[in-house]
């Protein structure tokens, strides 16, 4: 899967787990995750963090842990953090 692919998988999962109408494609790479919508961010808290981080360890085989909460930024740095766990790995 190259970084594209899984960037829009990680789009995918954000709006499929947290239920939001947004269309994935409409999400921007650096769009700030947990600033309020009318900030132009997702507006998402601390549970839709921990709900995208069981998503994020299924599809991806990673594992993100309490330590590893800063990565949900915006996707170019879970991407990142993905990336780097894959990294290790092999």
């Amino acid at each position: 899967m190259n970084t594209n692919e899984r960037k829009l998988t990680i789009k995918k999962l954000i709006v499929s787990r947290l239920n939001l109408s947004v269309d994935p494609q409409d999400i921007g790479d650096d769009v700030m995750l947990f600033q309020p919508e009318e900030s132009n961010g997702l507006g998402l808290d601390s549970v839709d963090a921990l709900e995208l981080a069981v998503a994020i360890n299924n599809a991806f085989d990673v594992t993100v842990s309490d330590k590893n909460m800063a990565i949900f930024n915006s996707v170019d740095t879970i991407n990142a953090f993905i990336e780097n766990q894959l990294v290790k790995v092999n």
